[in-house]
Parts: structure tokens; sequence; C-alpha cells
């Protein structure tokens, strides 16, 4: 092999390692992004499922089950002479 022959291989050798490397740091940052951004879903996610929680407590409290049943929906209490018994069959 001839000197300007190993000269032509080292040099693109070189350019090869270097373009290797700039594709492997822009992969290292779109990896870092897609993970920043994941992290940043799962915060909202974690939030939004506090604020579900804190509707489903607070839709099974009792008086407010209540108040929703007479202000939104026009129920009222039911009077004693309102309940009949029906008879059993068996």
């Amino acid at each position: 092999m001839s000197r300007s022959t190993f000269i032509i291989l080292f040099i693109g050798f070189n350019i090869a390692i270097i373009f290797l490397q700039i594709h492997k740091e822009s992969k290292i940052n779109e990896l870092l992004y897609q993970n920043q951004k994941i992290e940043k879903d799962i915060v909202q996610f974690k939030q939004k499922k506090e604020i579900l929680l804190h509707q489903l407590e607070s839709l099974r409290n009792p008086s407010a089950v209540k108040e929703y049943a007479m202000e939104v929906l026009k129920m009222k209490k039911v009077a004693l002479n309102q309940i009949k018994r029906i008879a059993e069959v068996a």
C-alpha cells in the first residue's frame, strides 16, 4: 500500500468517524427531548388524576348528591303518605 493510499484512507476514516459522532449526538438530543416531553405528560396526567379523584370524592358525598337531586333534577323528599306497600308475589 502506498503512502498516498494510506493517507486517503486515514482521512476518509476520520471523516466517517466525525459524521458518526455528529449522528450519535443528534440522536441523543432527540431522545432527551422525547424523554422530557414524556415526563411533562406524566406530570400533567398526575395532576389530571388528582383533579378527577377530587371530583369523584365530591360526587360520592351524600349531601352533594342530595343537593344535586333537589336543585338540578327538581326532586322532592318523599312523604310517608306517598309510600305504598306492594304485596309480595311468591
